[in-house]
């Protein structure tokens, strides 16, 4: 099922371990607002571990109620009208849930005087995603989310964040951001906050399917290295003309 959706009218704000800032602000693992056993939220759950698994256009509606518990299968358009209702309310579910932490990390950032430092400000971002591991220590969250910013983004779907609304922290965070990148293009500093985003995601879901997954002190590490790769790709000089890349390269 192929989805038809909302067009983004401004692309602005994407969906982000400087020790300072996490030794200051514990993270903790974020609650599931509505409880586990609301109906809603157990369609929600089940649809984002199917996303990550099959793909959003490769999961059925039917699926979902299945992989709910549900009887009747037309459960998700009953609570959410259709998939991409359903899509935006998972994401409108996690940004309630990543705002608490974002709300701690980004006021010890301010209280370090760190709103300048790109590695402190992408911890904010990012690493409350660490919260949203599921019931088998992997980040079904990550996945659909990296799938929508590759496949779904681009194409014009919103995702509940954007204009900043729902999740004032993000929002604050990614403020003290682009004044930090403003020595870059707009465009430019958009299209490395969504390819950075991205790359975490990545690392994330790469590091859960491992054969032998690392143990905490080497996940720290990959997330440390990870961080400090981003920070220099973000606090790159703005760009130049290649000498290496021609027209026919790129068409």
């Amino acid at each position: 099922m192929k989805l038809a959706f909302q067009k983004i009218t401004q692309v602005r704000y994407v969906v982000g371990a400087r020790r300072t800032v996490v030794d200051g602000a514990r993270l903790e693992v974020a609650p599931s607002p509505g409880g586990q056993g609301d109906s809603k939220v157990q369609l929600m759950l089940a649809a984002e571990r199917l996303f990550a698994d099959q793909g959003i256009d490769g999961t059925s509606l039917r699926e979902i109620a299945t992989a709910a518990g549900h009887g009747n299968n037309n459960a998700v358009r009953y609570h959410f009208g259709s998939k991409e209702g359903l899509i935006q309310a998972i994401f409108q579910h996690r940004i309630v849930q990543l705002e608490p932490a974002r709300a701690r990390l980004i006021t010890a950032v301010e209280e370090k005087g760190l709103t300048g430092d790109v590695r402190s400000l992408w911890e904010v971002i990012v690493l409350p995603h660490l919260t949203l591991r599921d019931s088998d220590g992997r980040f079904p969250y990550a996945s659909f989310l990296l799938q929508y910013l590759l496949n779904y983004r681009p194409r014009g779907m919103v995702h509940a964040a954007d204009g900043g609304t729902l999740a004032p922290n993000l929002q604050r965070t990614m403020d003290y951001l682009f004044n930090r990148l403003s020595f870059l293009p707009l465009d430019v500093a958009d299209q490395r906050i969504m390819s950075m985003t991205a790359t975490f995601l990545a690392v994330l879901i790469h590091t859960e399917n491992r054969a032998n997954r690392p143990d905490p002190a080497a996940f720290r590490a990959i997330v440390d290295d990870t961080l400090n790769v981003i920070a220099a790709g973000l606090s790159a000089p703005a760009p130049r003309v290649s000498y290496f890349i021609d027209d026919s390269v790129l068409t």
